[in-house]
């Protein structure tokens, strides 16, 4: 059953799995312009001090709880576990729901050639996914020019589904900027699903995600910058924890 509770100063959606994709679904035909939010503790730190962020959060169709903090600080306003919905794992369960619907895929974000290979990989993992564009943007603000020529190209190529991979806030902060003008209907902020779909990091064993341990996985994986972010979220974000149990 679909709830939303605020945590944080943020409307977030508790849902399955399963009735995330149906969301999807009814979003991609409905003929508006949305986008969803994937609310992991990196952003789950920045909204305490961030109004932007915040405001860039309940700016999204659905905000679905992506950290175990989320989840767990969603639960204990509701009284009853809230199940997580990651974008890493959204990501690869919309590629498999849609196959059957005709969805129309483009991967936007990422290293130099990762989206790329992250369109191989998974049209091979899925037959019949249909990936129509993938595009590695300029680790800066786009010109006016480089946005009328996305603009254009999505919308020559009719994509269903925009995946944005430019790390948060940043790529929260992007969507929510070109609602509207980006012509698609739903964009979708996944972070480092790129990297992990295709092996450029290292993404938790299915057990360490199952018990909510992914944040120490990263830390432990994913280099020094990762480490003392996570270090910094982790930390704060405890302190959230605990001041509210």
């Amino acid at each position: 059953m679909r709830e939303v509770i605020q945590v944080a100063g943020v409307n977030v959606t508790s849902s399955s799995m399963s009735e995330a994709l149906e969301d999807l679904c009814e979003l991609i035909v409905s003929g508006g312009h949305h986008y969803l939010c994937f609310f992991e503790g990196n952003l789950l730190h920045r909204v305490y001090s961030e109004a932007e962020v915040r405001e860039v959060l309940n700016g999204a169709t659905r905000c679905y709880p992506d950290g175990i903090a989320t989840a767990k600080l969603a639960g204990w306003a509701l009284g009853h576990p809230v199940e997580r919905v990651s974008g890493p794992s959204f990501l690869l369960s919309a590629c498999e729901y849609g196959v059957s619907r005709g969805w129309r895929h483009y991967f936007f974000g990422g290293k130099e050639g990762v989206a790329e290979e992250l369109a191989e990989k998974l049209t091979a993992r899925y037959p019949g996914l249909q990936v129509v564009g993938t595009n590695c943007p300029p680790f800066r603000d786009m010109t006016e020019e480089e946005l009328e020529a996305l603009c254009a190209e999505l919308r020559e190529k009719q994509v269903d589904c925009l995946w944005v991979a430019l790390g948060g806030p940043r790529q929260e902060i992007w969507m929510h900027k070109f609602l509207g003008r980006i012509p698609v209907p739903v964009m979708l902020g996944v972070g480092a699903a790129f990297d992990f779909h295709t092996g450029h990091q290292s993404w938790a064993p299915r057990w360490v995600r199952a018990i909510g341990m992914e944040w120490l996985w990263r830390m432990t994986t994913g280099g020094k910058r990762v480490f003392w972010r996570n270090l910094c979220c982790v930390t704060h974000v405890a302190w959230h924890l605990l001041i509210r149990r």
